[in-house]
């Protein structure tokens, strides 16, 4: 039980300083990467680097409840074909009498794919059937309890980013899944959709006296104009 206490702290001790944080690359440790985790999601990395004359690149992030799953992939073009660096975070969840790794927790699964030329241009069209490259829905709230896409990169020298909330019409657009599942490395299955009337229940962060095992902190990003808006923690 202290093992318990201990981390929902440092989960939340993590949560009050992530804002601040660029991301510079890939983190093997939870503080890490979870101090980084909103530079990440919000592309800032990709946007430094975009301009006329750089390779196209996408970052594709799935939000599967933040504390149970978050998976990520960054795909760029290479001379023949495109590099797909893979990510999975496990989350903090756990059972009742397991005993408790603090060493593990946090830390990603990562993997490599290689795509062949077809394969980027195939991913691309996927993309652009999926209206990523149309402009992003302002004002869309994504909840870290529910289930969720952020796709952002640089395309033809200008960075974008959007964002797909399950369920939603705008979610059923998506094409790409598929394709990233049949390419996944890291040997962590996609976890199982809830139904839609499960989903909306989280659509709202749940009220609370703060992070516990059961409720831990929620937090709310918006997509903007040109990338994400802010952080608002409502526990």
């Amino acid at each position: 039980m202290k093992t318990h206490s201990w981390v929902a702290g440092l989960s939340l001790a993590l949560l009050l300083l992530v804002a601040g944080c660029a991301y510079q690359g890939p983190a093997g440790n939870v503080v890490s990467q979870q101090l980084s985790w909103f530079s990440y999601l919000n592309g800032d990395d990709i946007r430094a680097q975009c301009a006329d004359g750089a390779g196209d690149r996408y970052r594709l992030v799935y939000n599967a409840d933040r504390v149970r799953q978050a998976r990520a992939y960054d795909v760029w073009d290479v001379r023949e074909g495109a590099v797909v660096e893979q990510m999975v975070d496990r989350g903090i969840v756990f059972e009742s009498g397991r005993p408790i790794d603090a060493s593990l927790v946090g830390v990603p699964t990562r993997a490599r794919a290689f795509l062949e030329p077809e394969e980027f241009d195939h991913l691309e069209a996927l993309l652009q059937a999926s209206g990523a490259f149309e402009p992003p829905p302002v004002g869309l709230r994504l909840n870290s309890r529910s289930h969720y896409w952020i796709v952002s990169g640089c395309r033809d020298g200008q960075f974008f980013l959007t964002g797909y909330r399950y369920p939603s019409d705008r979610y059923e657009r998506l094409r790409f899944v598929s394709f990233l599942e049949a390419r996944d490395r890291t040997g962590i299955a996609y976890p199982t959709l809830p139904s839609p009337t499960q989903a909306r229940r989280v659509e709202r962060c749940p009220r609370g006296n703060g992070t516990t095992l059961d409720n831990p902190r929620c937090y709310w990003v918006e997509v903007g104009e040109d990338g994400l808006v802010g952080i608002t923690t409502l526990n």
